[in-house]
């Protein structure tokens, strides 16, 4: 099950990234303060894998102009 729950943070983490890229064009400090949270958080996220709160979730996509469960789409646990 773990492995199931990297892969999927990897994905989300992608489709953050992908339409980060699009949105805001690379500028980590323009997306921070647009999420509300720290330019120190993204790096992390982005380059460390580091995972993320559902809160922080919340808050990229807001910045994303998607919503979360877009996000979150087609992604599940196998039983």
């Amino acid at each position: 099950m773990q492995q199931e729950l990297d892969k999927m943070k990897e994905e989300v983490t992608k489709r953050v990234y992908k339409l980060f890229m699009a949105k805001f064009a690379g500028n980590k400090l323009q997306f921070a303060k647009a999420a509300g949270c720290d330019e120190k958080t993204l790096r992390l996220l982005f380059e460390q894998g580091q995972g993320m709160t559902l809160n922080l979730l919340f808050k990229l996509a807001y910045a994303l102009e998607v919503s979360p469960s877009e996000l979150l789409e087609g992604l599940s646990l196998k039983k």
